[in-house]
């Protein structure tokens, strides 16, 4: 994708860094979002393989923009196109970073709602029972 932004906007004018940004971070990053949370899912064998993808998408999006808008901008403006592989793996490490700990941080609410909805069941069940043994004694 590098070398076709590079080819088709050449240089490091401001317009011309905008234009590689807005395309990088608006075409390529909704597909690549798109296909990390079906993908995850798909593996994971859930039920609604679309679910985490559209409660994720938009959080997810907007956090990208704060960390690949001026990665990305530092990468066009100053880093050599030979040196940008490098540059670009040592931020794709971190991102990937950023990105699981997006993905399992709802995991965790969800986790929790599930055991407080757990927690609710068995001391309504628990209620329940001291009730009924204490109709049976009287």
């Amino acid at each position: 994708m590098y070398k076709w932004l590079d080819g088709t906007f050449p240089g490091t004018l401001k317009k011309t860094i905008v234009k590689k940004l807005l395309l990088d971070q608006f075409i390529l990053t909704p597909y690549c979002l798109t296909l990390f949370y079906t993908g995850m899912s798909l593996m994971e064998g859930s039920d609604d393989i679309f679910q985490e993808l559209r409660e994720k998408f938009m959080p997810t999006f907007q956090r990208s923009c704060v960390f690949w808008l001026p990665a990305q901008a530092l990468n066009f403006l100053f880093i050599a196109p030979r040196f940008r592989i490098i540059y670009m793996g040592f931020c794709g490490m971190i991102w990937v970073n950023i990105l699981c700990w997006i993905k399992r941080q709802s995991l965790s609410t969800e986790t929790t709602t599930e055991t407080a909805t757990m927690t609710t069941q068995t001391t309504n069940t628990t209620t329940t029972t001291a009730t009924a043994i204490s109709n049976v004694k009287a």
